[in-house]
C-alpha cells in the first residue's frame, strides 16, 4: 500500500485519546507522547481520492477521523446470521453503516448524545505484529466519533 503523508487538523487537540478495548485490557495512545507500545500500532485509512494512507498511531492523531469514508463494506447475503444496514443520522446529515443489530444501537445512541458532533463507521484499520503466533494481524473498529470538545472516541 502507497504511504502518504498524514493531514494536519488545524486545531487538533493536545489531548486526543484512543480507546480500544481488546479483551480484557485497553489501549490508550495520547498524542505528543512516544513510547514502544504506540509505535508498535500503525492505522490505514482510505484519504483523497479513496487512496489508502498509512501512519502509526501516535503520528494520526490530528486526522479528521469523522470525516473518513468505511475502510470496508458492509456484507449481505442470504442466511447471514447479523443484520447490516445504513442508520440515517442527523449528527452527519448522510447514512452512517452498522453491520449489527447491537452496533445500529450504539450508533443511534452516539447519534443522539449532543456531545457527539461526527461520526464514521469501520473509520480505520489497526495494524500490529503478534508475536506470540509470529503474524501481523489487523482490525477495524466499529465507529469513530468526534465529541465536541475536539476529542476522538473510538467504539468498538
Amino acid at each position: 500500500m502507497p504511504t502518504a503523508h498524514v493531514p494536519e487538523r488545524e486545531s487538533a487537540p493536545s489531548d486526543i485519546r484512543w480507546h480500544l478495548r481488546y479483551g480484557a485490557g485497553v489501549l490508550r495512545a495520547v498524542s505528543g507522547l512516544g513510547g514502544s507500545l504506540t509505535a508498535e500500532f500503525e492505522v490505514g485509512f482510505m484519504g483523497v481520492e479513496r487512496a489508502e494512507v498509512r501512519a502509526s498511531l501516535i503520528d494520526s492523531s490530528g486526522v479528521p477521523f469523522e470525516l473518513v469514508k468505511p475502510v470496508r463494506g458492509f456484507p449481505s447475503y442470504k442466511r447471514q446470521r447479523n443484520f447490516p444496514g445504513l442508520w440515517w443520522s442527523s449528527t452527519t446529515g448522510g447514512h452512517v453503516g452498522y453491520e449489527s443489530w447491537l452496533e445500529r444501537d450504539h450508533l443511534m445512541l452516539l447519534d443522539f448524545d449532543p456531545a457527539v458532533v461526527g461520526i464514521a463507521s469501520q473509520p480505520f484499520w489497526l495494524f500490529w505484529d503478534d508475536e506470540a503466533s509470529g503474524r501481523r494481524r489487523s482490525h477495524a473498529p466499529d465507529y469513530f466519533a468526534r465529541l465536541a470538545d475536539g476529542r476522538g472516541l473510538v467504539v468498538d
